[in-house]
């Protein structure tokens, strides 16, 4: 384990470790497993990667639920506009996401991330990533990568779910009206997880 660093957010200092993943040296947050720093280890073929991942756009789906309509779009722009994928699908509710990811999985159609709101009317993000990961054990497929995306504050039982709902992320909205402070973060997320 490293020393503590600030992470935004958890919104204090919290222990971390390093990990490499991705051709990637990443300073992780202990708590929320996000990275608040990461140095890119250059190799040739990373390099030659990197060109290529700025000009084409990711064959990847992401699906994301949130009850807020405004969230839902400018999730939608942040993840077009930096070419993370070309299908991005955001529903009102978690019930039609767990309907969906359903049919993406009889369809043997991947699905590379969901993105879940915590809290939720009608089922909650965490009822949500509970659903489907019974979902995906009755389909013996592996799990897809769940963010929990919330203003909720990561505490202790939410950090015990996410280890439970394995692989599962958690990244506070926050409470800044800052909408480029949050895409940055939110691109530093995906970054590391997809």
């Amino acid at each position: 384990m490293d020393k503590k660093i600030f992470c935004q957010q958890c919104k204090e200092n919290v222990l971390t470790y390093s990990v490499t993943r991705n051709g990637r040296q990443e300073v992780c947050c202990l708590y929320c497993g996000l990275p608040i720093l990461i140095n890119q280890i250059e190799t040739k073929e990373t390099s030659e990667e990197n060109k290529k991942e700025t000009t084409e756009i990711k064959q990847r789906t992401v699906f994301y639920a949130d009850d807020s309509t405004f969230m839902r779009e400018l999730l939608k722009d942040i993840f077009l506009n930096n070419n993370i994928t070309d299908s991005f699908h955001s529903f009102e509710n978690g019930e039609v996401l767990i309907e969906e990811y359903t049919k993406k999985l009889i369809e043997k159609e991947p699905v590379n991330l969901l993105i879940l709101d915590i809290k939720m009317p009608y089922i909650s993000g965490i009822s949500v990533g509970i659903a489907i990961r019974a979902i995906e054990r009755a389909f013996k497929t592996k799990p897809v990568p769940i963010l929990f995306f919330s203003v909720k504050q990561a505490d202790e039982e939410l950090q015990k779910f996410f280890l439970h709902a394995s692989p599962a992320y958690y990244l506070n909205k926050g409470a800044s009206t800052d909408i480029e402070d949050l895409e940055k973060r939110l691109l530093i997320a995906i970054n590391s997880i997809m």
